[in-house]
């Protein structure tokens, strides 16, 4: 296979990269091209390419919130590394760039003495990818902090984009597929050291008293308006079903984990299975949170 990416600096390459090692659920086949980017440049350079290749592309962060398919993905994964790592901070305006895992921004950001974001403790994943869902938990959201961000389009074009532009929802957001975050700003408060570290640790020992352990996409569903997606689950009985080596976990009603050996294609019959368990004993249509890629 011809590497249509020779001779761009600043990229590490590979093809066939199994996916299952890049994502959190531990399950998916390989990608034709796998494309570590770690300038603004190189990322131009590899859309460009992309474009000319006639090839499709996904970005993926931490590999959180997805499900690759057995069959894998054929096109261009991209994964943002090096300079897309950077933060800075000034008066509380924090610039961080979009591959930045979530847990090494709170520790930095606590650090030097700016805290806000603890509601964001223990959620995995990169902050490009928290912008694109929406991620929160115990009553925030990454919304309540983004000022705006900075996207780059297929074409390699960049604009800036406000936050009123951004079209944050309940777990979603506007950023389309194919445009890619690479820089985001967030308002910050100045608080000590201490206190963002103890409520960081306190979210932190919430989060482990009530999620599973194991290989799993976080919450598979999002939460209708009548109540959690967990306890609707719970309440119809379906803790513990299996499909393969996948299984609804018994801690946990809203997480679906591989139990080791889990393929994609038990992952959504055992989803599909739940959903349909649900809308017949509630009348309640459970929307999926997970993304899946085929």
């Amino acid at each position: 296979m011809k590497n249509p990416f020779q001779g761009i600096k600043d990229i590490r390459v590979t093809m066939n990269e199994k996916l299952s090692g890049h994502t959190s659920f531990h399950i998916g086949g390989p990608a034709q091209y796998f494309v570590s980017v770690h300038t603004k440049k190189a990322l131009n350079d590899v859309l460009r390419r992309i474009k000319k290749s006639n090839l499709k592309y996904f970005l993926i962060g931490a590999g959180t919130n997805l499900l690759v398919g057995d069959a894998g993905f054929k096109g261009v994964i991209l994964k943002l590394g090096g300079t897309f790592k950077k933060m800075s901070i000034h008066n509380g305006l924090c610039q961080c760039g979009a591959g930045m895992l979530i847990d090494e921004f709170l520790k930095r950001t606590a650090d030097r003495g700016y805290g806000g974001a603890e509601f964001l403790a223990g959620i995995p994943g990169t902050l490009g990818g928290a912008v694109k869902g929406n991620a929160g938990a115990f009553g925030g959201a990454i919304a309540d902090l983004t000022e705006g961000v900075v996207i780059t389009d297929r074409r390699g074009n960049e604009r800036i984009v406000p936050a009123e532009e951004i079209g944050f929802a309940y777990r979603e957001s506007r950023i389309k597929d194919g445009e890619i975050i690479t820089t985001i700003n967030l308002r910050l408060k100045k608080q000590k050291r201490d206190a963002i570290l103890g409520k960081i640790n306190r979210n932190l020992r919430k989060r482990e008293r009530k999620h599973p352990r194991g290989y799993s996409a976080g919450s598979f569903f999002k939460n209708p308006n009548c109540r959690p997606a967990g306890r609707l689950i719970e309440e119809c009985g379906l803790k513990g079903m299996s499909v393969g080596d996948a299984e609804v976990s018994r801690k946990h009603g809203n997480y679906i984990v591989n139990r080791g050996q889990a393929r994609a294609a038990d992952v959504i019959a055992l989803s599909s299975l739940v959903k349909k368990a649900v809308r017949e004993q509630t009348g309640i249509l459970l929307k999926q949170e997970v993304r899946v890629l085929k």
